[in-house]
């Protein structure tokens, strides 16, 4: 499980959040609400924990 902290503007963050629920390798744990950041009313940040998802195949690389 990794965890990763979004920041920026709450377009971008929900931009990039799609992203990473789309992707099929990825398996989204868990994910915070969107807190605004201190002494700024441009950036926000979101939290989101993130594990691999072990179903997908494999790609190997070819052997020579």
């Amino acid at each position: 499980m990794v965890k990763v902290r979004l920041m920026g503007p709450t377009n971008e963050i929900k931009r990039l959040r799609r992203i990473i629920e789309r992707n099929r390798c990825l398996d989204v744990d868990s994910m915070s609400e969107v807190f605004s950041n201190k002494g700024t009313k441009k950036y926000f940040r979101q939290y989101v924990e993130v594990s691999f998802n072990d179903t997908e195949p494999k790609k190997h690389k070819k052997e020579k």
